[in-house]
């Protein structure tokens, strides 16, 4: 179905760290953010540097540093989606870890000036990543199929309540540097092999294990997966921090446990990929 005939364009940003591919096949509309790594600024999505940014980040002693997509960034992408559509759903990062969603809702006030024809509705995702990107193709998924601006948002609300996102650390390096952890935690970890196990999910956020390697931080994974997801249809997304050798394995083992109806994996995006460090892997899912 052409999104010409449909009654909703979604937007999201590129914290949801979707593929040009999919951004595409699914024309969606993405508000980009800024990244800082070595004195050097990155337009997110533009700039192909970025895909080599977890090498970077390890040759790097700076902190890099993240800017949110500005309303104009925003405003340019609802004028963008209201030329195909006449209303618009955006889907933002966490609003606890971002000023992105703000930025849209200042936007969508912006627009609604200039289009008051025009619907604009901004939801706070509550999260990020591999969970953002799932949560964004459900809202595709209804406005393709032709559902209304409330539709699109009763199936991203649906969605939202079950999404979660589970990934292993290799490093509390990063999230020490950038004052999270205290430095005894990071020689703790280091010297016994550790490899946490991090939820971030709506309503639960934090380690929910420490096992002290990566294969078993990996199992954990797939033990949360199967209890949740098992015997159900599922949606998965697999995601890494410059760790494709770990996602492509977690990604068979899904393909080969669990009944898929999307699987696909994604770079962990550096807005948050900064203060976590390069060997993450995890993923995000659901199940209808």
């Amino acid at each position: 179905m052409s999104i010409h005939n449909t009654k909703v364009a979604v937007v999201t940003d590129s914290a949801a760290a979707l593929s040009q591919d999919q951004i595409a096949v699914h024309r969606l509309f993405v508000s980009r953010m800024e990244i800082t790594i070595d004195g050097e600024t990155y337009l997110d999505g533009t700039d192909r540097e970025l895909e080599n940014f977890y090498t970077l980040l390890e040759a790097s002693t700076v902190i890099p540093t993240t800017s949110a997509a500005k309303p104009a960034e925003y405003l340019e992408q609802f004028r963008s989606a209201a030329g195909v559509a006449n209303s618009v759903f955006c889907v933002s990062v966490s609003a606890r870890l971002s000023a992105a969603h703000d930025a849209a809702k200042a936007a969508a006030e912006l627009f609604a000036e200039e289009r008051p024809d025009v619907s604009v509705r901004v939801f706070d995702s509550e999260t990020a990543a591999s969970s953002q990107a799932l949560i964004t193709l459900a809202a595709v998924r209804t406005a393709m199929a032709g559902g209304t601006l409330d539709e699109v948002e009763a199936s991203v609300r649906s969605v939202a309540g079950k999404v979660r996102l589970v990934a292993m650390l290799d490093t509390l390096h990063y999230v020490h540097r950038s004052g999270r952890v205290p430095k005894i935690a990071v020689w703790a970890t280091n010297l016994l092999n550790i490899k946490p196990v991090m939820e971030y999910s709506t309503g639960k956020i934090g380690a929910i294990a420490r096992p002290r390697s990566a294969a078993k931080a990996l199992k954990r994974i797939q033990r949360e997966m199967l209890h949740d997801i098992e015997g159900k249809t599922a949606h998965v997304n697999v995601m890494h921090a410059g760790a494709m050798d770990k996602a492509e394995q977690l990604m068979n083992w899904t393909d080969g446990n669990l009944n898929c109806n999307e699987l696909f994996v994604t770079q962990f995006h550096p807005f948050m990929g900064a203060h976590t460090g390069p060997g993450l892997v995890g993923a995000s899912w659901w199940a209808e």
